[in-house]
């Protein structure tokens, strides 16, 4: 799904140059393509990951399109408030991207658990939440979610 994500994002970002990439310090090769079409258009934020959702605020603020894309309890639990106040209450179009939800990463430990990242952004006004399945679904979330004039959490 990661490798579709980052297809589907380099098409996109084609055909859009509001698009624009923030990186929590993962996934370096999987957007070698990104970067290479786009390099002006992709910011690894480092392990900065409240900084990161504020920065794409700031972004969204300014017309741009920003996908924050980091590990799931890490772009969200870390980065809760940061949500809440910076994208939901301002409905910033802001894509929130948590890879490795559930226990995809458990092997590094309970920091890394993504089991609460739903629940945790539910209740926040203008969020919407995708979860997609496969890699079709994926593509079609990605592409759904910049059509989205608020905040989006794709899972």
């Amino acid at each position: 799904m990661r490798d579709a994500f980052a297809m589907e994002l380099a098409r996109l970002a084609a055909d859009d140059p509001r698009v624009v990439l923030l990186s929590g310090d993962i996934g370096n090769r999987l957007f070698n393509g990104f970067k290479d079409a786009f390099g002006n258009r992709f910011y690894n934020c480092g392990i900065a990951e409240q900084n990161m959702i504020s920065l794409a605020a700031g972004m969204a603020i300014s017309g741009l399109r920003p996908i924050a894309y980091t590990i799931a309890p890490f772009i969200t639990a870390r980065c809760l408030e940061q949500i809440k106040v910076d994208l939901c209450y301002h409905n910033q179009p802001v894509i929130v991207v948590g890879v490795g939800a559930g226990l995809s990463y458990a092997n590094l430990g309970a920091t890394h658990y993504g089991i609460d990242d739903v629940a945790m952004l539910r209740p926040l006004p203008n969020m919407t939440i995708l979860c997609p399945g496969d890699p079709l679904e994926v593509r079609a979330a990605l592409r759904a979610s910049l059509q989205c004039d608020g905040p989006v959490y794709l899972r």
